[in-house]
């Protein structure tokens, strides 16, 4: 894969590009050696997700002189992707790259940071936390459970799923057997849904056998690899549940702390350029994916105005109510809430309209 702001990198572990060769292994002079196990929570081969984890392993094991001897496991080696924040929280292995809204359940203040319904869409939500305290108060709350975060990847906007029917108001969402993550989920039980978590590996056999009367998953090159277009053929947007998605990469809080400076320097640096392949890569290839899905026989569906309506009201109210129940929460997001207030008065006007369709 092609390397992007090389000399950016280089300048952002103070190293000049006439250093060791790239990739030789050699650390500086009392940098110390290290070895990091981390797990991904997706197959190197899935695009966009896997392809990201393997961009950023290949990207920090190119940057020379860090000591750091990586080693990435694919999904399922070590532990299942809904087991890695306990493996890592507890020390069992170092590190994962993963998505924080799958931590709700644990830590809830977590999805915060990864997507938030009808949220900041990814500019917005790079900005808070690079430039607005996102990332501080990230840390600050991980830190209880032994975890420290490093964004590690982002995401266009997702699609909103597959449905094997249509759905045409607000109440053909209740008893709807569903697989959400995060809050998004959260908004459809509100509405009457019942949601569930399933690993990417059942979906599509959930889907064919009934099990799931819908999904979402992820965007639509990611999606169609998984095949759900040949068991459900109606395909809902906007991804209303996640304008953008921010990944992690979460590292054992002891093992972080005996990385040196320039250690740390070198992961950061790997993970910013991770995100800009990631997000640059995911728009790249939406466009010819849908087509295929399209040419799959698949209903392309944009919901309905009153439907998009009721998610929101119901995402308003449960994160009402979350905040009064996790003060985490609260603070997060109204760190969030007050960093898009403030942008306003410039985001506002800076961008001109779409092109009307008439």
């Amino acid at each position: 894969m092609a390397r992007l702001g090389g000399l950016a990198l280089c300048a952002a572990l103070l190293l000049s590009c006439g250093a060791p060769a790239v990739g030789d292994g050699a650390a500086p002079a009392g940098e110390p050696r290290v070895r990091l196990k981390i797990q991904s929570a997706y197959p190197f081969a899935m695009p966009v997700l896997g392809e990201g984890v393997v961009y950023f392993r290949d990207t920090l094991d190119a940057l020379p002189g860090h000591g750091i001897d990586l080693k990435v496991y694919d999904v399922d080696k070590l532990v299942k992707p809904l087991q890695i924040f306990d493996a890592v929280s507890a020390g069992k292995i170092d590190g994962g790259l993963s998505f924080s809204p799958y931590w709700l359940g644990k830590v809830p203040a977590a999805a915060i940071f990864g997507a938030v319904p009808f949220g900041p869409e990814t500019r917005d939500q790079l900005g808070w936390l690079y430039q607005g305290g996102g990332l501080e108060l990230w840390r600050e709350i991980y830190a209880r459970v032994n975890l420290v975060p490093v964004p590690c990847g982002a995401l266009a906007p997702e699609a909103s799923g597959w449905f094997r029917r249509p759905i045409e108001r607000v109440e053909d969402l209740v008893g709807l057997k569903v697989r959400y993550a995060g809050l998004g989920g959260k908004v459809l039980e509100k509405l009457g849904a019942s949601v569930t978590q399933i690993p990417a590996g059942d979906l599509f056999v959930s889907l064919e056998r009934g099990v799931l009367d819908a999904t979402e998953y992820s965007m639509p090159v990611v999606d169609r690899n998984l095949g759900f277009q040949k068991v459900a053929k109606h395909y809902y947007f906007p991804g209303w549940h996640q304008p953008s998605s921010t990944m992690e990469l979460m590292i054992n809080k002891e093992v972080w702390e005996g990385l040196s400076a320039g250690q740390h320097a070198a992961i950061e640096a790997a993970c910013q350029a991770t995100i800009v392949w990631q997000l640059a890569r995911g728009v790249s290839v939406q466009a010819e994916a849908l087509a295929a899905i399209e040419a799959d026989g698949v209903t392309i569906h944009q919901w309905p105005p009153e439907i998009l309506a009721a998610m929101r009201a119901a995402n308003e109210e449960l994160l009402a109510e979350m905040s009064a129940a996790d003060s985490d929460f609260a603070r997060a997001l109204a760190s969030q809430r007050a960093y898009l207030e403030a942008q306003a008065p410039w985001s506002e006007i800076a961008y001109p309209p779409k092109a009307s369709a008439e």
